[in-house]
């Protein structure tokens, strides 16, 4: 049970390692980026060498299909883990061990049970509402809506998607998974099998910040129970006897943990999983609230940066060919091309601090998909 517990633990980190990889651009700078390309195409390309072409090509198309396809997969696996560990942490915890417990009631029971309704329903609004899809309808609206941000670098005026055949409004991209054009695009989200963008990045949001406030609920709760349980059996001056030897032993913190973990197995691993899904949520969610109080997006800081680090690696360049031109024509020649970058440069628009409280206010007050439909169809009635 023990070994069952601890592989299933490492499995769920993989997993949601590799998913949270695969959210990540491969050309982006820093840990990320590269851990993306070693996964992706380090690690297959070594396999094709072991395995062969024909096993190989197999082995792609299953990776393809599970990492870069829009199945239902994920959100079954989401379900089987979200309620799976939500009845684990039922059963084994809530029942029984926080009757008669001195730091935890059944009153826990019943603020941990909503929250996990909350949980579930914020995960059925995340796949429910759209993220803004743009259509030939509604292209002009949303042209309209974002062109203050058109800076000729990042976003071109009268850029079209060659995909959808319509004019692509700035801050907007194509997804290849959902082979859409999506207002404000976020990012790809495999857990709720569709993009993230305008419409319905509040739901994502609050998809976010309701898991990592039940993980972090839940490694609390299990913290407390724990040391409950200590306090309770008096473990800290208990005597154990080995096992091999028969000899008794005073209590240790090493003992101690491990008589916890063999008598409440499954319960110390669910408290586990809280802590390592929790740390991760909340470090995500985070991220998304400096986002919103940035007014940006997870695909505009990337680009951004990527623009950014090519305009700063250029100018290192042309700089250095300035120092080395002989001629006049060649000063003139390379002091053009830098200002030319230089202009590049400035015009990138920077993110706007505006504050994280103003941010969700702007985010949440934004109108649902269906909601804008029928604004743009009684626009164009009247």
């Amino acid at each position: 049970m023990e070994f069952l517990a601890i592989l299933t633990l490492i499995f769920l980190i993989i997993g949601a390692s590799l998913y949270l990889l695969v959210c990540v651009d491969p050309n982006s700078p820093g840990l990320l980026g590269i851990m993306n390309r070693f996964v992706f195409n380090t690690i297959p390309t070594i396999i094709k060498k072991i395995l062969g072409e024909r096993i190989f090509t197999i082995f792609q198309r299953a990776v393809d299909y599970f990492f870069y396809s829009n199945h239902p997969l994920v959100q079954i696996f989401y379900v089987l883990v979200a309620v799976g560990g939500y009845l684990v942490y039922l059963y084994f915890g809530f029942l029984e061990l926080f009757g008669d417990n001195p730091f935890v009631s059944h009153l826990d029971t019943s603020i941990g049970s909503t929250m996990a309704l909350f949980c579930f329903y914020s995960f059925f609004q995340a796949c429910r509402y759209k993220p803004g899809i743009i259509t030939k309808e509604n292209n002009k609206e949303y042209v309209n809506e974002f062109k203050e941000y058109y800076d000729n670098v990042v976003y071109l005026k009268e850029n079209q998607c060659k995909t959808c055949n319509i004019i692509k409004p700035a801050r907007s991209k194509h997804c290849r998974v959902c082979n859409v054009c999506v207002s404000r695009f976020d990012h790809h989200c495999v857990w709720i099998r569709q993009c993230v963008g305008q419409k319905n990045y509040k739901y994502f949001v609050k998809f976010i910040i309701t898991h990592a406030i039940l993980c972090d609920y839940g490694a609390y709760l299990g913290f407390r129970c724990i040391w409950g349980i200590i306090v309770k059996e008096k473990l800290l001056e208990a005597q154990f006897r080995d096992p091999v030897t028969k000899q008794r032993l005073q209590a240790t913190w090493g003992i101690i943990v491990k008589y916890l973990f063999y008598k409440n197995t499954m319960y110390i691993f669910i408290v586990i999983l809280c802590i390592v899904m929790g740390i991760a949520l909340t470090c995500f969610a985070l991220y998304h609230l400096y986002m919103i109080g940035q007014n940006t997006t997870t695909n505009e800081r990337m680009k951004r940066s990527d623009f950014l680090n090519f305009f700063d690696e250029e100018t290192e360049r042309l700089e250095k060919q300035l120092k080395d031109a002989q001629t006049p024509e060649d000063i003139k020649q390379v002091t053009s091309k830098l200002e030319q970058v230089k202009q590049c440069q400035n015009r990138i628009i920077p993110a706007q601090s505006i504050g994280i409280w103003k941010g969700l206010k702007r985010v949440f007050n934004e109108p649902d998909e269906l909601d804008q439909t029928i604004k743009i169809k009684n626009k164009k009635k009247q």
